[in-house]
């Protein structure tokens, strides 16, 4: 059974040549395919219980859907994954323990009963196993991944892992080549010339271990805005991941002004996130850190630290109400008048 969730959904019967709008609840036949349109989302109920939910831009072919009335070694379930993401939640009521068999461009993918996420994408098929038992084979070459772990079938090559499940989409987030993969940020006041910020890496001692940071600072004597930091494109579509975070260390050792500034967007460091919401909105997110805030100016979008302290923070993107579908770039920055701040082990996790 075919359920359209939200957005444009059609299907292409086994003997019908053009495609048609999908109904709710209609039937799916062996052979049909199922395409999804952008930011659309579909669910088909398979016949041993177990469900896949459908992302935006995907198309499946029901390649093989047979019960064995008689015979139960006869019962196959056999999918084509030709483009997109998918979810699958498998029952595991196959006869025999057998799997569910996705074909994809990359390789053969088998699901044994669980929760996972296939992804299609340029690169290769990502195989990514919440819970339970999975295969990515490719010729006479296999990767096996079980619970929190995944694996690649890539465009040219053998599958590979496993590896964790946590993929960091961020590159040189810990700093070990310098200021590589980042673009320097900075921005002044306009008509009033004055001082910048710096930005300088300088090792650091976290829980223990020898770490590379960022260290920020400005000293000015004529109290002009001032935004200073490093920014890094992603480009990347993220609108199946099930988790998306942003961790770091941070540390705050001064600042001129209280709480967020005067507009509760000047924090002696923050971490900001410019993305693509599922509705084609831009909103974007800012998270910023201070220390003292004894003029009561505007924290929305901060949270108060120890000062001169190391923090680890924690930021839930995938909680978010416009929850992101396309991350466009990070931007980690100091802004506001004086300050002096680090920042280490900036990570964009997705899973």
């Amino acid at each position: 059974m075919l359920a359209v969730e939200r957005g444009t959904v059609f299907y292409g019967g086994p003997t019908t040549p053009d495609q048609m709008r999908a109904r709710p609840g209609m039937t799916a036949d062996e052979g049909g395919i199922v395409e999804v349109g952008e930011n659309a989302r579909a669910t088909l109920d398979l016949f041993d219980g177990s469900t896949v939910r459908l992302m935006g831009n995907t198309r499946m072919e029901l390649s093989i859907l047979r019960v064995g009335k008689f015979n139960a070694d006869h019962t196959r379930l056999i999918l084509g994954m030709l483009e997109g993401a998918a979810h699958f939640n498998i029952a595991g009521r196959l006869p025999y323990g057998r799997e569910v068999v996705l074909n994809t461009p990359h390789g053969k993918v088998s699901l044994s009963k669980g929760e996972y996420l296939v992804w299609v994408q340029d690169d290769g098929t990502r195989v990514s196993s919440y819970v339970g038992q999975a295969r990515a084979d490719l010729e006479d070459h296999t990767v096996r991944i079980r619970d929190g772990q995944r694996a690649l079938l890539p465009t040219d090559g053998v599958p590979r892992g496993p590896f964790a499940i946590a993929e960091n989409l961020l590159r040189n987030g810990d700093f070990a080549r310098q200021f590589q993969g980042w673009t320097m940020l900075d921005k002044y006041e306009p008509g009033r010339p004055d001082v910048g910020g710096t930005r300088r890496l300088t090792e650091e001692e976290i829980a223990g271990k020898r770490v590379q940071a960022v260290r920020i600072t400005r000293n000015t004597e004529k109290d002009t805005h001032n935004e200073t930091g490093i920014t890094q494109d992603i480009n990347r579509d993220v609108s199946a991941y099930r988790n998306l975070a942003v961790t770091a260390w941070v540390k705050v050792s001064q600042s001129s002004l209280s709480g967020g500034g005067y507009l509760g967007s000047e924090y002696p460091v923050m971490i900001r996130v410019n993305y693509t919401d599922e509705k084609g909105g831009r909103p974007g997110w800012t998270h910023g850190f201070y220390y003292s805030n004894p003029e009561n100016r505007p924290t929305e979008n901060g949270e108060i630290v120890a000062q001169d302290q190391w923090y680890p923070f924690l930021g839930r993107l995938s909680d978010l109400p416009d929850r992101p579908i396309f991350i466009r770039s990070i931007e980690i920055l100091s802004a506001g008048h004086d300050f002096d701040a680090t920042i280490a082990d900036v990570r964009l996790v997705a899973e």
